[in-house]
C-alpha cells in the first residue's frame, strides 16, 4: 500500500475490536495468531484485513509492538503503520 487512504479503519467500542482493511474484497481465508489478531486473505492469498481483538485492553501498553506487527504483515513502512494506528487510537476511548 502506498498511502494511508488505502486503509480503512473502524473501531467497535462495545466489543473493543479494531478493523483494519486495505482492500475491499471478500476474504476467503483467515487465521488468528497468538496475540489475538485475525488476519484475512483474499482468494489469491493477499492480506486484505486485520481484526484486532481487545484493541484497547490488550494493546494500549504495547502500541509499538502492534505498529511493528501491522507493518510486517501488511508489508508497509513503520511510519505508515504508525499513522494508520494513530487514526485508530483517535477512534478508541481514552486509554
Amino acid at each position: 500500500m502506498s498511502d494511508n487512504a488505502a486503509f480503512q479503519i473502524d473501531y467497535d467500542e462495545y466489543a473493543d475490536v479494531l478493523y483494519i482493511t486495505s482492500k475491499n474484497d471478500v476474504a476467503t481465508k483467515g487465521n488468528e495468531d497468538d496475540s489475538g489478531i485475525v488476519w484475512r486473505y483474499d482468494r489469491d492469498g493477499i492480506l486484505i484485513s486485520a481484526t484486532v481483538l481487545d484493541f484497547v485492553d490488550r494493546w494500549h501498553k504495547d502500541q509499538r509492538l502492534l505498529v511493528t506487527t501491522i507493518s510486517d504483515h501488511f508489508r508497509i513502512p513503520l511510519l505508515q503503520a504508525e499513522t494508520v494506528l494513530d487514526g485508530a487510537w483517535r477512534l478508541a476511548p481514552r486509554h
